[in-house]
């Protein structure tokens, strides 16, 4: 968790429109969201759901509902109000006028949580990266736009440095990285060509985050490594080689977690580490199956593949975590999902018919 001498508060905001109340449960993406911007280090004091008929251009929401959240912010004492949803540098700069305290969105809490979770030099310089082209457009002169931004969330680049500010330094900075994270794509683009050579087949761990890829990885491969109830502790792809038979070895790549409403620009900052599902022979989707909304959660990640054109690799659909629900429940989503695996990675259960059907 984040090192700092006193806690941010924040008040949080939901917004949303009827259609996404019909395809979502707005209480289950707020839980979901508080617990993004808790897992990044700031103090929740309070959350409010806005629905409207439809976006604006100005604020996003209407302008009289911002003096409200801006009375609720005062009276909640907030340091920062953090919208789940992704501003335009037009909306943000106007909001703030009003809120008179930083306005963040999903885009830059976001960004903040992967800055955080960075301990590789590929993570770091991804999401370096992606922190730094979503601040430019934000920039105005020399200075950034939002005076009030100060330290804390939307500050912190990877290893708690702070973020550039200069709009010269910058682009600078952008050019840099975007040059190492080539060589880092050649790197392991030779990698993947010496697997294809040796006729090793690459596996891919896919999922919502939080459905238990590193666990699952860790057990199949017997590796004690701790692993963490945290989201998105995996940035970088990370493989191990696992033996199936005398001679069958596969390689099995854990993979970043996927979101609801994962912002496009986001997907494109980590295109190398989600190169490794394009030359994976086989997707190994991992479900949450003691979530109530798993199949929500399986939706928003087949809309991800489906934007990285995966949409057609083949896959075998994993329902870990068998052991939180109970026997009636798990026999019914078998019925409806007659294809896939049912296991636990915590209790080791089904392992071996997962293998089997990896084989």
């Amino acid at each position: 968790m984040y090192e700092t001498e006193k806690k941010e508060k924040a008040l949080l905001v939901v917004v949303f429109t009827e259609e996404e109340k019909r395809e979502w449960d707005i209480e289950e993406i707020s839980e979901e969201f508080k617990n993004l911007v808790i897992s990044a280090g700031i103090e929740v004091t309070d959350l409010i759901s806005v629905k409207i008929k439809k976006t604006t251009p100005s604020f996003y929401i209407g302008k009289g509902k911002a003096y409200e959240i801006a009375k609720l912010a005062q009276e909640k004492k907030a340091d920062v109000v953090i919208f789940n949803n992704n501003l335009s540098f037009t909306q943000q700069r106007n909001l703030e006028d009003i809120l008179m305290i930083k306005t963040i969105d999903r885009t830059q809490l976001i960004l903040d949580i992967f800055a955080h979770h960075a301990h590789t030099q590929e993570g770091s310089i991804q999401v370096e990266l992606a922190q730094l082209e979503y601040l430019l457009p934000r920039l105005k002169g020399r200075g950034i736009m939002l005076s009030r931004l100060g330290g804390g969330i939307g500050t912190r680049g990877p290893g708690e440095k702070k973020l550039e500010v200069d709009r010269r330094r910058i682009e600078d900075r952008i050019s840099t990285l975007r040059e190492k994270l080539e060589k880092i794509r050649k790197h392991r683009h030779l990698l993947r060509e010496k697997r294809i050579k040796d006729n090793v087949k690459i596996c891919s761990l896919v999922g919502y985050t939080n459905a238990g890829k590193t666990s699952l990885l860790n057990t199949l491969v017997d590796d004690l490594q701790k692993t963490s109830d945290s989201l998105f502790t995996t940035l970088d792809p990370v493989s191990r080689r696992l033996l199936l038979s005398d001679n069958l070895e596969v390689v099995i790549t854990d993979t970043v977690g996927f979101l609801h409403k994962l912002p496009h620009h986001l997907i494109e900052a980590f295109q190398a580490t989600l190169e490794e599902l394009t030359f994976s022979d086989l997707l190994l989707h991992v479900v949450d199956v003691s979530n109530r909304y798993f199949e929500r959660l399986i939706s928003a990640v087949e809309e991800v593949l489906e934007e990285l054109n995966l949409e057609r690799k083949p896959k075998i659909l994993i329902f870990n975590k068998i052991d939180k629900i109970n026997s009636s429940l798990l026999e019914n989503i078998k019925v409806k999902y007659p294809e896939a695996v049912f296991v636990s990675a915590l209790k080791k259960t089904n392992l071996d018919v997962l293998l089997e059907k990896i084989k």
